[in-house]
């Protein structure tokens, strides 16, 4: 062989661009120079996370459940007094979801103290570990990081679909509850994982304990898991919204039916991960579990689009030559009506549908297209009253229901005295 050409003599350099050493080494010395701020920021936490509760730190304890129970309420109204236009209610505040946070500090720190206490108490009485060395080193990082994730889990439930309404523009609220939920889920799987790891649990030990604590724990939970499911299904699929009206049936007697005077339609309020809360038309609040709409028929009457108006009118067996021109006069009217869908969207069926012993039974079938059900209730009205007028224009009075006796015949049209016999 000879000797190598250029080409291969020189190596081509992965970095298209390159700083010149100075620069380079200043930034290196920055990076590291912030890694150290870094750690050492670090540590001091561990360090503050890792110091002991005495016993008289329980003051702290006291005050912190004072400031959850009295302070979070007495900022709200020191805060609202200082700006009046303020008119986020309480329930609806920041510092009322600030109380779920505190309790869990709250939960947090009154376990440590009682778990530092505990252990220095068994040190003087020359007790041994109940739980292995690496648990017992790690327990004070591992409740931090388990509150830690509990109250961004928190924050992520609360604040999450207003953070995808203002930011990312999704307005509808069933696409906001499924990422929502993701969201959460997420949160928590993380949440109960690291903090297992902190504690100092194996790897393979967790996953063969979510395994078969997962099995047991969906074989003892069927309701709950099959709830929670519903929950996930009905954010999914969206059957109906919050918001949204929806007719419901009741089944053995579980909650009241839609069937019943007093309820009507149901008004959705709120789809929980468990159950879902309806308002009836007497307000009194319905939940039902979210597993009873895996399998049920719900009617969602907000999203339709058009109303049905079905009317039967009686005409008497005298005024029987004037049903076509009744019939055809009235289906004019509905359709020159602005508020009924004409054909071929809807169609409109006006005809003599029966003959009965003491009338001929009209039926009138159209669509409105007005769907609010107070506007629709007055365009209802005043089509009914229209009707009523074409009909008495042209007919001879009204059908009024004709008692027969047995082996009486009153058809008008037989001569008088004279029987079908």
């Amino acid at each position: 062989g000879g000797p190598p050409g250029p080409a291969a003599a020189q190596k081509p350099s992965p970095n298209l661009f390159q700083l010149p050493e100075g620069a380079r080494k200043s930034l290196d010395d920055f990076v590291i120079k912030r890694a150290k701020d870094v750690r050492g920021v670090m540590n001091a936490i561990d360090d503050n996370v890792n110091d002991p509760w005495d016993i008289e730190d329980v003051w702290l304890i006291v005050a912190w459940h004072f400031a959850i129970s009295k302070g979070r309420r007495k900022v709200y109204d020191y805060l609202k007094e200082r700006d009046p236009e303020n008119t986020v209610e309480w329930e609806r505040s920041f510092w009322n979801w600030l109380g779920g946070p505190m309790k869990v500090i709250g939960g947090l720190w009154i376990g440590m103290y009682l778990w530092d206490n505990g252990c220095r108490v068994g040190e003087l009485l020359e007790m041994s570990p109940f739980l292995p060395t690496t648990i017992m080193e790690q327990f004070d990082r591992g409740m931090y990081t388990l509150a830690g994730g509990i109250i961004a889990t928190m924050a992520t439930d609360n604040y999450l679909p207003e953070i995808l309404t203002d930011r990312l523009g999704i307005k509808d609220s069933s696409t906001k509850l499924v990422l929502t939920r993701l969201a959460v889920v997420t949160g928590a799987l993380c949440t109960a994982i690291s903090s297992a790891l902190v504690f100092g649990l194996p790897p393979k030990s967790l996953l063969g304990f979510g395994g078969i604590g997962g099995l047991t724990f969906g074989l003892a939970a069927k309701d709950l898991v099959s709830n929670f499911i519903g929950g996930s299904m009905l954010a999914i699929m969206r059957p109906f919204s919050p918001g949204e009206k929806i007719y419901l049936m009741a089944v053995g007697g579980r909650f009241r039916g839609t069937n019943e005077p007093s309820v009507g339609g149901y008004l959705v309020k709120e789809i929980g991960w468990y159950q879902t809360t309806l308002i009836p038309k007497d307000t009194r609040p319905t939940t039902v579990p979210n597993g009873f709409f895996l399998g049920a028929n719900v009617i969602n009457i907000s999203r339709q689009t058009a109303r049905i108006i079905v009317a039967n009118i009686r005409v008497r067996l005298d005024d029987a030559p004037m049903i076509p021109k009744m019939t055809e006069e009235i289906t004019q009217y509905l359709a020159d009506h602005p508020s009924i869908i004409n054909p071929p969207q809807r169609p409109i069926r006006v005809h003599c549908r029966d003959i009965k012993d003491d009338h001929l039974a009209i039926r009138v079938e159209t669509h409105c297209s007005v769907v609010k059900k107070d506007p629709f209730l007055q365009v209802q009205q005043e089509l009914l009253l229209g009707m009523f007028d074409i009909c008495k224009k042209n007919s001879t009075g009204p059908a009024w229901t004709v008692l027969n006796t047995v082996g009486e015949d009153n058809r008008p049209w037989l001569p008088e005295g004279k029987s079908a016999r």
